[in-house]
């Protein structure tokens, strides 16, 4: 839903007389300090940074040496930040069961210890950068992450600590592709999606959207109701993946410019049609979806909404429509 003026010509005779050139004079100390001693300073710690981070992302044991910062009585969230962003860049480190192991076990000491939020809130987002789920503490033990996770979308948690732990779940889920299920996971997402924090609600029909299973895809129907649109929106294009009939009516509201326009409140004008055409895009790209996965019913009880938006105003709205359109069965 993601910043000439014309040339002077140099006329010499309207050029002033020139005057006395002063004095040349050495150069001072702090001159030359300026000049030369403090940009190799610069430079040099611009090296050791770039040496530091090339060394971290570079071996298992230097990202353990983070591990046990953030086991420390002074851990700062920087540092869990720093680690997702290695991760994020290395795949031996995003496959590696012993460093999730022992961050998955840090969540879970976090989540009793409950005096830094905002640390475990950027542990519980390290997980998610992780491309396995196979997690192992010291001695091997296996230890489930997703269910750790889970526990941290408990009411009692901060807010910010659910809805980390809530897009990590999501990060895994789709990484999976619908083929995760797990009905303790999607019960714990389930209750969030009801919580009276409506950004919870949104994130959480979000991850169950990539959850596979009729109990995921329960849920989601319970949120079509949601007053939050975002929420019901999310609810929406993830059951119109499935073709799920149950969308129709929110997919309606999604696909007809008019009445996105009543429900999206962006006081700026160009941010509201921003919204509007990504929410189409998205409902488009749903119903595309299903189209592929043999399950057409839902995008042909659509198809005069559809037919509309062909015509729109809105470049990639009006192609992705028209394609659609070409790729969708005739109604039996």
């Amino acid at each position: 839903m993601s910043q000439n003026e014309r040339p002077n010509h140099h006329d010499p005779a309207r050029d002033p007389a020139l005057t006395d050139l002063p004095p040349v004079e050495a150069p001072s100390a702090g001159f030359i300090v300026q000049l030369f001693v403090i940009p190799a300073v610069v430079v040099a710690v611009v090296i050791v940074v770039w040496l530091l981070f090339g060394k971290l992302a570079g071996g298992e044991r230097d990202a353990m040496e983070y591990v046990r910062m953030l086991r420390s009585p002074s851990a700062h969230w920087r540092a869990a930040y720093e680690l997702a962003s290695l991760i994020q860049n290395d795949p031996k480190l995003a496959s590696d069961p012993k460093l999730l192991g022992e961050l998955t076990d840090l969540l879970a000491h976090d989540l009793e210890q409950k005096d830094n939020p905002e640390l475990t809130q950027y542990v519980a987002l390290t997980l998610g950068a992780f491309q396995t789920l196979d997690a192992q503490v010291a001695g091997g033990q296996s230890i489930d992450t997703l269910a750790t996770l889970a526990r941290a979308l408990a009411p009692k948690a901060a807010a910010q600590v659910r809805l980390a732990a809530t897009i990590s779940l999501a990060k895994h889920a789709a990484r999976l592709d619908g083929k995760l299920e797990r009905s303790d996971i999607v019960e714990a997402l389930a209750v969030t999606s009801e919580d009276p924090n409506a950004e919870l609600r949104q994130a959480a029909s979000y991850a169950l959207g990539f959850f596979g299973g009729e109990q995921a895809a329960q849920a989601l129907r319970e949120r079509l109701k949601d007053t939050d649109c975002y929420a019901r929106y999310n609810a929406a294009i993830a059951l119109g993946r499935r073709g799920d009939l149950a969308s129709a009516g929110i997919y309606r509201e999604m696909l007809t410019p008019a009445d996105l326009a009543k429900v999206i409140s962006l006081k700026s004008p160009t941010e509201k049609q921003s919204k509007i055409e990504a929410i189409e895009l998205e409902a488009l790209q749903a119903l595309d979806y299903s189209i592929t996965r043999k399950q057409p019913e839902l995008a042909q009880s659509l198809q005069p909404e559809i037919a509309s938006l062909s015509k729109s105003g809105l470049v990639g709205v009006r192609n992705r429509a028209q394609a659609l359109l070409k790729i969708l069965p005739k109604s039996s």
